[in-house]
């Protein structure tokens, strides 16, 4: 039986659920905070004209090498990163929840591997 209380609660609740090389975090609430950043900043004027630029194709030169400021795409994702929030404050005994409930679900995973691969050698 699997402990189904989140390790972290807030600001942003984390879950931790095993798989068979380990574990995954879903971190919804703060994907969800990321993407409403992300939304925000494009309806503003400054990414409107941008991302309505990514809609007409433009002619480019196959020869010519681009940097990375020149791809509009990746230009606007950056700048996109660069406004939304990227770091996850983890709180006082939460993060000793979190970093528990992560070693309790992925060490018989690791153990599994480790057991497989000394088979295999």
């Amino acid at each position: 039986m699997t402990d189904q209380t989140p390790p972290v609660d807030g600001p942003f609740r984390i879950t931790v659920e095993p798989i068979p090389a380990g574990v995954t975090l879903d971190v919804e609430p703060f994907v969800q905070r990321v993407v409403a950043d992300v939304v925000e900043a494009l309806l503003t004027d400054r990414y409107a004209d941008r991302l309505e630029d990514l809609h007409e194709p433009r002619p480019r030169d196959p020869h010519v090498v681009e940097r990375p400021g020149d791809l509009r795409f990746e230009s606007l994702v950056a700048d996109l990163v660069a406004e939304s929030s990227t770091r996850m404050p983890v709180y006082g005994l939460q993060a000793l929840r979190l970093a528990g409930r992560i070693e309790q679900l992925a060490t018989p995973a690791i153990s599994a591997l480790q057991t497989e691969g000394s088979a295999a050698a």
